[in-house]
Parts: structure tokens; C-alpha cells; sequence
């Protein structure tokens, strides 16, 4: 089993086909959720969910338990997203780990929500999104 990195462009168009077997789970830290904002989806599959926290970016040790109760049988798909791609690689690796049912497929957002130097994220690609 594989992490798949796919763009916010096509993470989007996956997340608004499948909606009632995928969820979005958002990596970042709850100060960029309300400084820099969050996707804003139509339907209920977003979730905020830290994977390292601040101060000192330590992983949240309460992720674990948060993900698996998350996760059900219907679960397809699940996208991972922070900033720039890199926290949302970690953290599907990691999730990847607890829960590895061929039913399942783990998508990395590469672009982030900010974007990289592969290119424009979520929010620079004018996808919906929103301050909290």
C-alpha cells in the first residue's frame, strides 16, 4: 500500500465526487487554521486534526486515537493537507501505519494549503476556503 500525492486540484474534484466515503483531514496547527484558514467544503468531510504542535512542532500524542475514531468501514478515501505538503506526508505515513485496509487510500495534498515550489496550494488555486 501506498501514500498517493495528488494536487488540491484534483484532491478537491475527488473530495466533491465521493463525498460520503472520504474525509480531508487537516494537519496544521489550530493558529494556522485561524490566521491562514481552512478549506471549506460543502459537504461534512473536513476535520481539523493537528499532527505536530506548537510551540516546539512536537507530534500531538492524541492524533493516534482522534484518526481511528475517525475512520470507518465506508472510509475510501482519506486526504491529508498542511501547509506545503510535508507535516500531510508524515502524518498519512502514520496513519497509513494504524489502519493499512486495501480499501483505504491515503492521498497526500503535495501542494499544501499554502503551496511550494511545485506550485500554487489550495488557497493560491482559488479553491473554496475560509477564516474560522
Amino acid at each position: 500500500m501506498n501514500i498517493n500525492n495528488i494536487s488540491s486540484f484534483a484532491a478537491y474534484d475527488l473530495l466533491l465526487e465521493d463525498h460520503n466515503n472520504s474525509i480531508l483531514i487537516d494537519v496544521r496547527t489550530s493558529k494556522e487554521w485561524q490566521e491562514i484558514g481552512v478549506p471549506k467544503l460543502e459537504k461534512n468531510n473536513l476535520t481539523l486534526l493537528s499532527w505536530r504542535l506548537l510551540p516546539n512542532m512536537i507530534i500531538n500524542k492524541e492524533f493516534e486515537n482522534k484518526f481511528v475514531s475517525l475512520i470507518n468501514d465506508k472510509m475510501y478515501f482519506i486526504f491529508f493537507l498542511c501547509r506545503r505538503g510535508i507535516r500531510s506526508l508524515e502524518a498519512a505515513r502514520f496513519a497509513m501505519n494504524i489502519i493499512s485496509l486495501d480499501h483505504i487510500n491515503y492521498y497526500n495534498i503535495y501542494d499544501g494549503f499554502e503551496g511550494n515550489v511545485n506550485g500554487a496550494g489550495w488557497k493560491q488555486n482559488n479553491l473554496p476556503w475560509q477564516i474560522l
